[in-house]
């Protein structure tokens, strides 16, 4: 390699105008804002006297001489020329010898901009060495290493990047580490790097309840029910009130017994979040406690009244209740918004979705009450110009129940499609209008047409497999969920719907085993397919298994078709009185359950 200053000095005089408009912008920098470079005159030979006259007279020593300052335009004028390994290595050869963390960061930029990811992580590590208690270097090193998927270096850089931020600001950069590590497809590995990097924070003398709550929010994406429940109880330990602990325990209750009761915890402080009661409240009408949803609701009002998002989702938890009286009076308020819109007032997002949905709910109360007309109203203000397929979606189940099933198909098919995802969603809310009129077979031509139209859509395989079955299309159905499960292996619906279909008819039950395993291993704790693998217990004779399993799926979710099961295999170890009570609380949920309506025939159970 030729001397530096030699080099340097011949260069810009080969250069086109452009590179050395380019060269002379880049020495600006370098003397306006250092990297600890200002030039030293005295290191540099001036081209003139008047060139010398004119050079005023530096504010501050510098340690750059004018081998340094060539060496650096020497490398910007490579970099700029695309020679990006002569440059990265110019740079990072300046950066340890003057100990700077700019060249470091101008190194490691440069290799990027190469996709040169070794490159870019091996100067990196240098600077994290030459400068350890950089905060920048740590969060470089960090970010190559995510990109590279080097995951078992992670821990560390991101550990010195929290030791490195001031102390109050330490759980916010905790708590955005699962948003930091999401693009990891390894949900165990990601979990496994944000504990080993929280490892001092959750130990005295720095323990904090951010550290545990980040962890539990790892191992919850990881799919480990049983750590992320130890960490929340944790986390919630050292801060009651926390926010997040308590939503994570709300996440957990499907799969954690204990988890409801750590909410329930959490509800009874004086400065009990408001958010966690309203997610408690969503969880339990989940659920179908609708009562207790609508208690924790009220709460919530009683502190808030002007919170119109809640007043919706009350009304429509009372509506679950049959409580049409009750939901009119808490929609009063959000129907209010109509008036301020009247006189021109521009509602936000939020306010305008609250006041659409009102005017659906209240649409569901001229239905229960019997008032088609009124239903038909309230629906014309939610969408005038009845293009909306949700809404629409609700209008046709309003024209089915009026017996215009001709007209109620047609609404749907009229509507525009303005993207190719419309016209699957008017299939699907087609295909559902046939499903609850019991018109399978409609139901199934409407779905294998538009699966003709819009091939490998698993959504609207998964639909018509669903079809098949009830037309005891068996072999289409195992068909059309193999494809399902090729399009996308982690769905967990098809391999519960083989599995169980299997299981229900005693076919293969090794097979359908391992179908719902791997459906519980991509969800743990799914009441659905909990519900599933314990009727395949039942199928096998295991019956003390299948109960376990059963009640803890009804637990989760008391579904009429989940009781249906559990009332099955109660019956068969001669529980018949509590098989009955059983059946009786489903069918004051659900009467119309086909599931639930077969087994009540086959026992001939009238209650």
């Amino acid at each position: 390699m030729p001397a530096l200053s030699d080099h340097a000095l011949r260069f810009p005089l080969t250069a086109s105008p452009l590179t050395r408009m380019r060269t002379l912008a880049f020495a600006s920098l370098i003397c306006a804002h250092g990297i600890s470079l200002a030039a030293d005159p005295a290191s540099i030979t001036p081209t003139s006297a008047a060139a010398e006259a004119a050079a005023p007279a530096p504010k501050s020593s510098s340690n750059m001489d004018g081998q340094l300052f060539y060496q650096l335009l020497i490398a910007e004028l490579q970099a700029n020329a695309g020679e990006a390994g002569t440059a990265y290595q110019l740079y990072l050869e300046a950066a340890k010898r003057q100990q700077s963390g700019q060249l470091y960061q101008r190194a490691v930029e440069v290799a990027l901009q190469a996709r040169a990811g070794e490159q870019a992580l091996t100067a990196a590590k240098a600077w994290r060495q030459a400068l350890p208690q950089s905060r920048e270097a740590s969060e470089f090193t960090a970010q190559i290493l995510l990109a590279l998927g080097r995951t078992n270096e992670l821990a560390a850089p991101l550990r010195t990047l929290i030791q490195l931020t001031p102390t109050p600001q330490q759980p916010q950069v905790i708590s955005t580490l699962p948003r930091t590590l999401a693009r990891l497809t390894d949900r165990k590995a990601a979990a496994q790097v944000i504990e080993d990097a929280t490892q001092p924070w959750r130990q005295p003398p720095l323990e904090m309840a951010e550290a545990w709550a980040v962890t539990a929010e790892s191992w919850l994406q990881a799919k480990d029910n049983t750590k992320a429940l130890s960490a929340t109880r944790k986390a919630l330990a050292l801060n009651p009130a926390l926010p997040n602990g308590g939503l994570l325990a709300i996440d957990l209750m499907p799969s954690q017994a204990e988890a409801e009761t750590l909410v329930k915890k959490q509800l009874t402080l004086a400065d009990a979040p408001s958010v966690v009661r309203l997610a408690y409240a969503r969880r339990l009408a989940v659920n179908q406690r609708f009562v207790e949803s609508a208690e924790q609701l009220d709460i919530l009002l009683k502190t808030s009244p002007e919170q119109t998002g809640t007043r919706v989702t009350l009304a429509a938890v009372l509506l679950e209740l049959r409580d049409a009286n009750r939901a009119e009076l808490a929609l009063q308020p959000v129907l209010a918004l109509e008036k301020r819109q009247a006189n021109a007032t521009q509602l936000d997002a939020s306010a305008a979705n609250d006041l659409e949905q009102a005017y659906l709910l209240s649409a569901q109360i001229a239905e229960q009450r019997k008032q088609p007309a009124l239903a038909e109203q309230w629906l014309d203000k939610a969408d005038p110009k009845r293009e909306k397929i949700a809404i629409q979606t609700q209008h046709a189940h309003l024209l089915i129940k009026q017996g215009k099933v001709d007209q109620a198909r047609a609404v749907l098919r009229g509507l525009p499609e303005t993207e190719p995802r419309d016209a699957i969603l008017k299939a699907q809310a087609e295909a559902q209008l046939m499903r609850d009129l019991r018109k399978w077979d409609e139901a199934y031509k409407v779905l294998a047409q538009a699966n003709a139209r819009f091939t490998d859509d698993s959504d609207l395989l998964y639909d018509q497999a669903m079809m098949a079955e009830k037309l005891n299309k068996l072999e289409d159905m195992e068909r059309l969920l193999r494809k399902v499960i090729e399009l996308t292996p982690d769905s967990a619906n098809a391999y519960n719907a083989l599995g169980y279909s299997l299981a229900d008819r005693g076919l293969r039950l090794v097979e359908a085993r391992e179908l719902l395993t791997k459906a519980l291993t991509l969800r743990p704790g799914d009441p659905f397919i909990t519900d599933s693998m314990g009727w395949l217990e039942y199928r096998t004779g295991r019956t003390n298994e299948a109960v376990e399993l059963l009640r803890e799926a009804y637990q989760a979710r008391p579904d009429a078709e989940i009781a249906a099961h559990l009332g099955e295999v109660l019956w068969s170890q001669g529980k018949q009185a509590e098989a009955r009570q059983l059946w009786q609380e489903a069918l004051g949920r659900d009467a119309d359950n086909d599931a639930l309506k077969d087994t009540l025939a086959r026992f001939k159970v009238s209650l």
